[in-house]
């Protein structure tokens, strides 16, 4: 019913200020090019004035959070978004398909924890007294023991201090050990109303070396759920500026749990770091959990040089115990079909192989990660029989001389196998191209990124320097005026959208480290009065040539267009929302064209009321990309993209190659508005199998 109102309203307003126009031109009559300009001038003016007022009121009145929400209430919403997010993502990762594996622990070498007197001490003794209950407290290490959805069990009553390092071997399954954790600590059961948040961060983005651990968390808060960028209560900041934000106010107010995982996924020079760095963040009183791999966490505990060995502080551990032929056979038959059914009887020589735990077959199948790349290889989907899918023997027939050998075998077919043609599922892409994009995208997170696990869409440009893409989009200016301009204009034009895109990147407020803009707003600040400024000494020296008077229409049509303009900036959504690449990308490139509109349209309105047609199109041309490159991003990933492309290297529809490799094939995984391969292991292999392929 709005979208119907909203399009009559604007079809109405249209006619009447065609009227209005046609009325005057009826009155008074045109017979001059200069005229015509002017009259054109006010016919964008009318038109581009109501869009203007109707983004800044509908950003005055959406702001972020209600100003009484309190800490409390951003709690909320953000618990739900979070389990929302996490829910859906348990889903796609096939978490409980067929059923929940028995992911068991024990409890940690000593001499990588905190002795347990320590521990029992430190509670005991933090301001305010324990922060559970010591009658439930484990009687030692010992008693940190168990399987499953025991994890919220030793976390919140267990372990006295509410820390916890979860350590074992690559792919033992320590990111689903938090998922699990993550949401059972979002149940009702175990978070009371306004209570802290536990939220995921990715340690392989965290560079202890040059950032704070604290603004770090803001940063990756900030990112997954944007509403956090608003002000927080009481700070009057600028939304999506610089200032005390509602990511700051629950990172400070210890509303966040934080889950770190990967330490072993930073340099080996920098674990030591950030187990320092949080130690100094974080007090013994905030609850935390982080993961490893046993031996890096160990490295990480050896003194080297000038640093001494840095245990994280009144934290307990467990160690992930590797699956046996008992757990992997029953749950690799069960997915193909289970009891006496054609496919999983395929697996009893495999059965009959892992009897011996010490061969490199049964430690390969040891880790959920090696059992999810068996399944998706080996076993028939719903509707494809099992012709389609090699058989299992071939664990059995090849002579694999390490686990390794074995890993990078499954590593090898994994990525071929989930784009394995389906009946029920067919797909655009083959398996030879979608190895080749995935070890593409996989390769730049490795070099051009520096080995983040973050694949975000606004990032693909980084991989060329900014001319070029400003280069690629004069181009296309140029191509897209040629029938209407004829070539030289078109040139001209071109010329003047490069110009105005390079200035607009050396202004701009967003680029690929920061993010893109999640909508468009205008916002009263200091950059109000040097647009206005700015814009009548524009106007002003654009128009006087063509006479005194025509200089100042042009001034103070051209400052109010630059008082405008500079309170324009990115709009923070209102609901804590987690958004997917795609919905991110889809307003920054609305940000895109807004702003462009709305620094557009005016500026040639106001330039052409006082020097003609022809100055006013170029100016507004001109203006619109100077303001939509400087505030939105959507520009970069599509020159970006459109190069890559040419060269082979990803497909042309990219967003819908990402969703259907993360929602349909599991070879991604999604965190908040970025894409992660499934595990590191897969990236770094893809990114070898690149740089060793032959260039197409």
């Amino acid at each position: 019913m709005g979208g119907a109102r909203g399009r009559w309203w604007w079809r109405t307003y249209a006619l009447v200020a065609l009227l209005v126009v046609g009325g005057v031109l009826y009155a008074h009559g045109v017979d001059r090019v200069d005229e015509i300009g002017k009259v054109l001038g006010v016919v964008a003016a009318l038109l581009g004035l109501p869009p203007l007022l109707l983004t800044a009121l509908r950003l005055q009145q959406g702001s972020p959070e209600p100003a009484d929400a309190g800490p409390g209430g951003v709690c909320d919403r953000l618990a739900v978004a979070v389990r929302r997010q996490w829910e859906a993502e348990a889903e796609v990762r096939r978490l409980s398909d067929p059923y929940p594996l028995p992911v068991a622990w024990t409890a940690a070498d000593p001499a990588l924890t905190e002795e347990w007197s320590l521990i029992r001490s430190i509670a005991e003794e933090v301001p305010g007294g324990p922060v559970n209950d010591p009658a439930r407290w484990a009687d030692g290490p010992e008693g940190l023991s168990g399987s499953g959805n025991d994890i919220e069990q030793v976390l919140l009553y267990r372990v006295p201090t509410r820390r916890l390092v979860v350590l074992g071997e690559p792919g033992a399954g320590k990111t689903v050990v938090l998922v699990r954790l993550l949401l059972a600590l979002l149940d009702p059961a175990h978070r009371a109303d306004g209570g802290p948040v536990p939220f995921l961060f990715a340690l392989a983005s965290f560079d202890p070396a040059r950032e704070d651990v604290r603004a770090w968390m803001v940063r990756e808060l900030t990112r997954e759920h944007p509403a956090l960028a608003a002000p927080a209560p009481g700070f009057g900041t600028r939304p999506g500026g610089p200032g005390r934000t509602l990511a700051h106010e629950l990172v400070d107010r210890r509303l966040i749990v934080p889950l770190f995982d990967g330490l072993d996924e930073l340099p080996r020079a920098l674990r030591p770091l950030a187990l320092e760095a949080i130690n100094q963040a974080l007090a013994p009183k905030q609850a935390l959990v982080l993961t490893c791999r046993t031996a890096e966490y160990a490295q990480a505990l050896v003194p080297d040089g000038d640093h001494a060995a840095v245990p994280l502080n009144a934290a307990a551990g467990i160690e992930l115990v590797p699956l046996d032929a008992g757990t992997a056979i029953p749950y690799l038959s069960r997915d193909s079909g289970g009891g006496r059914a054609p496919g999983a009887q395929r697996w009893m020589r495999v059965a009959e192989a892992l009897q011996d735990r010490t061969s490199p077959l049964a430690q390969a199948l040891s880790t959920p990660l090696g059992l999810f790349m068996a399944r998706t290889i080996y076993n028939p989907r719903p509707g494809g029989g099992t012709g389609e899918r090699p058989h299992p023997d071939e664990l059995v027939d090849t002579e694999f001389p390490s686990r390794a050998a074995v890993d990078n075998h499954l590593l090898g077919a994994f990525v071929r196998a989930a784009y394995r043609p389906h009946p029920a599922r067919p797909c655009r892409w083959s398996p030879q191209q979608a190895e080749r994009y995935l070890a593409f995208l996989a390769h730049h997170l490795e070099t051009t990124l520096g080995g983040t696990p973050n694949l975000a869409w606004w990032q693909l440009s980084a991989r060329f320097p900014t001319h070029r893409l400003v280069l690629v989009l004069g181009s296309w200016a140029a191509l897209l005026g040629w029938p209407f301009l004829g070539v030289g204009r078109a040139l001209l034009a071109g010329g003047l959208v490069c110009l105005a895109a390079g200035a607009g990147t050396l202004f701009t407020p967003v680029h690929e480290r920061t993010g893109p803009s999640a909508g468009v707003g205008w916002y009263p600040n200091v950059f109000v009065g040097a647009g206005a400024v700015a814009g009548a000494l524009a106007g002003l020296a654009l128009g006087l040539p063509f006479g005194g008077r025509n200089g100042m229409e042009a001034a103070l049509a051209a400052g109010l267009v630059g008082a405008v303009a500079g309170g324009l900036g990115a709009y923070i959504p209102t609901a804590h929302a987690a958004f997917s690449p795609s919905d991110l990308l889809v307003r920054d490139r609305r940000a895109f064209l807004g702003l462009w509109w709305a620094g557009g349209l005016p500026a040639a309105a106001a330039i052409g009321l006082g020097t003609g047609l022809e100055l006013g199109l170029a100016a507004g041309l001109a203006f619109g990309t100077f303001v939509a490159t400087g505030g939105a991003l959507w520009w970069r990933f599509a020159t970006g993209r459109f190069l890559l492309a040419v060269r082979g290297h990803l497909p042309w529809r990219l967003m819908s190659f990402l969703t259907d490799a993360h929602a349909a094939r599991g070879v991604l995984r999604r965190a908040g508005t970025v894409y992660q391969f499934r595990h590191l292991g897969i990236q770094r292999h893809l990114a070898r199998r690149h740089r060793t392929a032959r260039p197409r």
